[in-house]
């Protein structure tokens, strides 16, 4: 009723409820409107009963998506979803991650990763100037949970990298790395200079950094400059 010109609505599945009720009443209000339904890629129970034509009961249901990690779509919402339900887009957990941080970083929102499974989908919608609505919904995540989210996030989308390299053990080293970073315009957050690290050449240390950075990008060029001053260094993540 607040958005009679949406084209589009993107909807979280997990056991068929959710989506049965907003198909129905969506259509009987505008009968043009789609209602996409998104599942986890690890419990996409809906798209497997679609693709079978009939209900069907997954090996495993394996997401961070804990609340649609479900292996069998409900018989009755599937008749509903197979009558209303124009189509099912599926995410993956990494996918999942990166649309967690654009929802707090953007636009200040916390949700659980089932509520976020519309957000996620966004980026697969073959579709152009279109009004697109993803609901959002749940809220049921701890500080811990929250906290992990962000991290993997903001690694998924190139903020932040982490790697790895061999250095001589000699005076000098550190500032060299330091000075290369600080030409590449890359936010030191921790670094680990290891003496103890590597029983098989003596006369190398290892060193661990991890900083911020602006995207993939962004990595690249670094990882190449560090190649032109002579060192290699080993991604982890």
């Amino acid at each position: 009723e607040e958005l009679p010109d949406a084209d589009i609505i993107l909807v979280p599945v997990g056991g068929g409820g959710l989506i049965s009720g907003i198909a129905c009443a969506a259509k009987l209000i505008k009968p043009t409107v789609k209602i996409i339904g998104v599942e986890p890629e690890g419990a996409a129970s809906a798209l497997a009963a679609i693709n079978e034509d009939r209900v069907v009961s997954l090996n495993e249901a394996v997401t961070i998506a804990d609340g649609t990690a479900v292996k069998t779509i409900g018989k009755t919402p599937f008749e509903y979803i197979k009558e209303y339900v124009d189509g099912i887009i599926t995410v993956s957990d990494y996918e999942l991650m990166a649309a967690f941080l654009v929802l707090v970083e953007k636009h200040k929102l916390v949700a659980e990763n089932s509520g976020i499974l519309s957000l996620a989908a966004l980026k697969k919608l073959n579709e152009k100037n279109k009004k697109v609505v993803s609901l959002i919904s749940g809220g049921n995540i701890d500080v811990l949970s929250i906290s992990s989210m962000i991290n993997k996030g903001l690694i998924e989308r190139g903020r932040i990298f982490s790697f790895s390299l061999q250095l001589p053990d000699s005076p000098g080293q550190l500032e060299k790395v330091a000075h290369i970073l600080n030409e590449c315009n890359a936010n030191v957050v921790t670094a680990d200079h290891n003496q103890f690290k590597n029983f098989a050449r003596f006369s190398e240390v290892e060193l661990r950094v991890t900083c911020e950075t602006n995207g993939e990008a962004h990595i690249v060029s670094i990882i190449e400059t560090f190649k032109k001053n002579g060192f290699e260094i080993q991604r982890i993540n």
